[in-house]
């Protein structure tokens, strides 16, 4: 049957019917658009912290802890007197890919109670950058890591 004689044929109730399975189909596939679990699930922190230091500048500044954000490694640049902290979730287990997720729908990142702006691209988590003078920088070479 061909959608245009269904329409014609199934009065208001069958076009509420279909509205909303329509809605409830976009709905989904938009939850589902949230993380993309292949983009750079691959790449390692080192390689993001070269492409960022290539990119931006500033200096490998250490190893960052990582039970306090339940990440897989973690580490920090120095760029303009300030530390930049970026962080690796693994996508393949559900409760980092659920973690990632809940930060990249909140825009945030707690660690010990204290709130830290945050910008996801696939497995990374950038934090403290909101409070650096290349901002702008910083958040354009991240996400085309």
């Amino acid at each position: 049957m061909r959608i245009t004689s269904f329409l014609s044929k199934a009065g208001p109730i069958g076009k509420i019917v279909l509205f909303a399975f329509l809605m409830l189909t976009a709905v989904m596939f938009a939850a589902c658009a949230g993380i993309d679990p292949d983009k750079n699930n691959d790449r390692s922190i080192k390689d993001l912290m070269a492409h960022m230091i290539r990119n931006v500048g500033g200096t490998f500044a250490g190893n960052m802890f990582v039970p306090p954000v339940k990440a897989v490694e973690g580490v920090s640049i120095a760029l303009e007197g300030k530390e930049v902290a970026f962080y690796k979730y693994d996508l393949t287990l559900k409760k980092q890919r659920n973690k990632v997720e809940h930060i990249r729908k909140t825009g945030q990142l707690y660690i010990n109670g204290v709130r830290f702006e945050a910008e996801v691209n696939g497995s990374f988590v950038m934090i403290n950058h909101a409070v650096n003078l290349k901002k702008a920088e910083l958040i354009k070479a991240f996400q085309k890591f």
